[in-house]
C-alpha cells in the first residue's frame, strides 16, 4: 500500500514542552557549526545564526509513514547535495539547514494543519532572531513536501519559496484504511481546493513520472500558480528508469541524476527568488 512508502522509516519520541505547539527539535547543518545529535530549535538558534541578516536559512520537512501518526526522524538521510549547501552556502552565501524532527501528528478533523502549524512557529521564531523573510525557504519531501505546499497557504508572506519533491496528500493515510477510495478522494479535494487557493505561493517543484505514491498528476495544477516552476522528470528512453539501477522514482532527488541533470537550476531558483521576490513581510 503506497502510505507504506511515503517516508523512509523509523520514528523519533520526544519530548513534549507546554504550548499549543511543542517545541521543534531537529539537527542543525551548518559547516562546522552542525549539530552532533538532534537538539531543540531554540537551544543553539543564536549560535548558529551569527549573522541572521545575511543567512540563508531552510528548514528541511521529513516524509512520514501512515500521514504523521508516526515520524520519521533520521537527518543523517537528508539528501546530500542540501547537507553540502549547508556547508558550501549558494553563490557565495551562508545557508544553515534545520532538519526538523516533526513530533505533530494530523488530526482526522484536519488533516495536513499539525504540522504546518508546526513550521509557521519555526518561521515565527527565525523571523524574531532577525532573519529576512526573504532569506526563508521551507524544503520538504513526499509527505513534508506536502506539508511545507499547506505551508506557504498558511502563512506565505513568513518565508519566500517552498522547494519539494514528490509531493502528496500522505496525511489522508492516517486513517484511511478501511476507509475505501471516496474518502481518499475526499482529502486529496481538500488539499488541492486549499493548494489551488493560495494567493501567493512561490516555489520549485518536482514531479517523478511512474511515482506510486505521489503521481505528478496529482500535483500537476501547483503549475497553474505564475511563481511556481513545476518540473516533471521522465523516462527519456523508456527503459524503465528515470536514473540508471534506481527502480523507485519517489526517492530520485537522492540520486546522482538529480545532482547531475536538476541541481543546478534549483539553485538558480533560490538565487532568483533571493534577488527578485518581494511579496514578503
Amino acid at each position: 500500500m503506497r502510505f507504506m512508502f511515503l517516508a523512509l522509516l523509523l520514528s523519533l519520541t520526544a519530548c513534549k514542552t507546554t504550548g499549543s505547539v511543542n517545541e521543534p527539535v531537529g539537527k542543525y547543518f551548518n559547516g562546522n557549526a552542525t549539530s552532533e545529535q538532534v537538539v531543540s530549535l531554540a537551544s543553539e538558534l543564536r549560535t548558529q545564526l551569527v549573522d541572521p541578516e545575511n543567512t540563508i536559512m531552510m528548514v528541511y520537512n521529513h516524509g512520514t509513514d501512515w500521514g504523521g501518526k508516526f515520524q520519521d526522524c533520521l537527518p543523517d538521510t537528508m539528501p546530500t547535495f542540501i547537507k553540502t549547501w549547508g556547508y558550501a552556502g549558494i553563490d557565495g552565501r551562508n545557508v544553515v539547514i534545520f532538519y526538523l524532527c516533526s513530533q505533530e501528528a494530523e488530526d482526522r478533523n484536519a488533516m495536513g494543519k499539525a504540522r504546518s502549524i508546526e513550521n509557521e512557529a519555526i518561521l515565527d521564531r527565525l523571523l524574531a532572531a532577525g532573519v529576512p523573510a526573504q532569506n526563508i525557504f521551507v524544503i520538504g519531501h513526499s509527505g513534508g513536501a506536502s506539508t511545507a505546499l499547506l505551508t506557504a497557504e498558511r502563512a506565505s508572506e513568513k518565508f519566500n519559496s517552498v522547494i519539494v519533491s514528490a509531493p502528496g496528500y500522505g496525511f489522508a493515510w492516517l486513517e484511511a484504511e478501511g476507509e475505501g477510495s471516496n474518502f481518499l478522494d475526499i482529502e486529496y479535494s481538500k488539499w488541492k481546493t486549499e493548494l489551488a487557493g493560495v494567493d501567493d505561493m512561490s516555489g520549485y517543484v518536482l514531479l517523478y513520472e511512474g511515482d506510486t505514491w505521489a503521481p505528478p498528476s496529482d500535483a500537476s495544477f501547483l503549475s497553474r500558480h505564475p511563481q511556481v516552476v513545476v518540473e516533471t522528470v521522465r523516462d527519456a528512453d523508456g527503459d524503465g528508469f528515470l536514473c540508471p539501477g534506481e527502480d523507485e522514482p519517489h526517492f530520485y532527488w537522492w540520486t546522482g541524476c538529480f545532482r547531475a541533470n536538476y541541481l543546478a537550476d534549483v539553485e538558480a531558483f533560490v538565487i532568483d527568488r533571493l534577488n527578485n521576490r518581494r511579496h514578503v513581510i
